[in-house]
């Protein structure tokens, strides 16, 4: 039963309802069986069933779009059948040769007792080189094309992409390239059934208002928000992450602010929570500083667990459902897919309307599919490209049909011996990305079928929160900030 959030005397309001999908189908592919699980398997099998599956589909683009080239150029089915002076195309797996790109062995076979060199922010340099790789050989790319495709911004060439090339083998046993191909974007995920939906509720019936009460043009029950934050960062040596994640839970519970407050906290009818909840641990030898929650609970002070468990359960008991995405910091293991953190740690079968998922995890809203990661994948692809638009580069993915192309080159990922749960064979209605460095939004796919990119900023830094409409797709963020002096407070000895 939704729980009446008071607006005026007289005025209840009820909070915003979307039914809800988990979409097993899309999430199954990133949950790990932990009776199966393996490290012994090669990490080659993962980049053989992505071009194996992918392959298809960039062979069917590139015909398309090179179908009235003069002279017809075949597609050749192996790298090794290129011919000299033949004007063909090639599919294959993209594998960058950078010069900048941190090597185990390298590391290893230093002096002992020394430390590895600070990790660079960027890979690229003007000494890298491009190659296309299949199951028979490896052949590197060159010419102009390349070098440019290189040079953009949002470019397509980093280590693990599936893409076509057009062009001929030169004197050297080098592909020059004339033009490019890769997947495109993928349809967007529409279930033939939704049988795995929770809750009853209409778009119309989401937020039980009187127009007399806000208006008379209906908007406000029309509306409804999923609020996404990342980076709450519980438990950091500071308390100021911990009164900001206080405000914002007492906002969405409708107990913070005035009317018009009340009214835009009960629209929200779900919150993600995009990796990096609690803050990564510090060293033993430092004295955990006093937390503070309204619920004055003691116990919960030096538990940054606890702490995050009890701000769940303030949102679950105003019948406030909450998705829960691990992150870097989060203990959920460094590999990804990251699983789901155990729902015990928040209250097992009590926490009832909390929702762990995996990094990456899908699931459903209202009429919306949802894609979260907690950022790993842009953050490590950031370090293959020169430039600076992350939001850029969360397009790049979804062009790719793959949320990590980088993995397993220089992002970890689980060894999966026979599968890819990265590809993306559907594309989201929201496409969230939680830690990064600042809020960032844009629509693509075209007004007919838009996906809405989400980037997200730690919260604990920034106190920003975004909302994403499920009817419109429309986004707005509302910040949080706590007074300089608040969290230099201490308790009384």
């Amino acid at each position: 039963m939704a729980s009446e959030i008071s607006f005026e005397p007289g005025q209840p309001l009820r909070r915003a309802i979307a039914p809800y999908s988990s979409l097993p189908e899309l999430s199954a592919p990133f949950l790990i069986d932990s009776g199966q699980r393996s490290y012994k398997h090669q990490y080659a099998n993962i980049y053989f069933v992505r071009l194996i599956e992918l392959r298809p589909v960039v062979e069917e683009r590139a015909a398309q779009r090179w179908k009235n080239v003069r002279g017809r150029p075949p597609l050749l089915p192996r790298v090794l059948n290129l011919q000299r002076g033949q004007l063909c195309y090639i599919v294959g797996t993209i594998y960058m040769d950078m010069k900048l790109k941190p090597s185990v062995l390298e590391d290893m076979s230093g002096p002992a007792g020394i430390a590895p060199p600070p990790e660079r922010p960027k890979f690229f340099s003007s000494q890298d080189s491009v190659h296309l790789e299949d199951e028979s050989g490896r052949v590197r790319l060159v010419g102009d094309v390349i070098r440019k495709e290189r040079m953009r911004a949002d470019g397509g060439i980093v280590t693990g992409c599936i893409m076509a090339a057009l062009g001929l083998e030169t004197g050297n046993g080098d592909f020059e390239v004339v033009d490019l191909c890769f997947a495109g974007l993928p349809d967007l995920y529409r279930p033939e059934t939704n049988g795995d939906v929770k809750g009853k509720a209409k778009a119309s019936d989401a937020m039980d208002v009187d127009e007399d009460s806000h208006g008379t043009n209906g908007t406000a029950k029309e509306k409804t928000w999923v609020a996404c934050v990342s980076g709450l960062s519980i438990g950091a040596e500071s308390t100021v992450p911990d009164l900001k994640a206080q405000l914002l839970v007492e906002w969405l519970m409708g107990e913070d602010g005035g009317p018009q407050d009340q009214l835009e906290g009960a629209r929200v009818a779900r919150v993600v929570f995009a990796g990096n909840s609690l803050a990564a641990p510090v060293k033993e030898d430092r004295k955990p500083k006093p937390r503070f929650s309204h619920t004055a609970d003691p116990a919960a002070a030096a538990h940054p667990s606890k702490t995050l468990s009890i701000l769940i359960s303030d949102l679950l008991s105003s019948s406030l459902p909450v998705n829960l995405v691990p992150g870097p910091t989060d203990p959920a293991g460094a590999l990804l897919p990251q699983q789901a953190l155990p729902k015990v740690m928040f209250g097992g079968k009590k926490a009832e309307g909390l929702e762990c998922n995996t990094n990456p995890g899908w699931f459903q809203a209202g009429d919306r599919s949802f894609l979260v990661t907690g950022g790993q994948n842009i953050n490590d692809l950031f370090k293959y490209l020169p430039g600076q638009s992350r939001l850029r580069m969360a397009r790049r993915t979804l062009e790719l049909r793959h949320v990590a192309p980088t993995a397993p080159d220089t992002l970890w990922i689980y060894p999966f011996p026979d599968t890819d749960p990265f590809i993306l064979r559907h594309r989201p209605d929201v496409y969230v990305l939680g830690n990064q460095p600042e809020f960032e939004t844009a629509l693509v796919g075209g007004s007919a079928a838009p996906t809405r990119i989400i980037l997200l900023p730690s919260f604990a830094e920034t106190g920003t929160v975004a909302l994403v409409c499920l009817e419109t797709l429309e986004v707005k963020t509302i910040a949080f900030e706590v007074p300089s002096w608040a969290g230099d407070v201490k308790a009384a000895a």
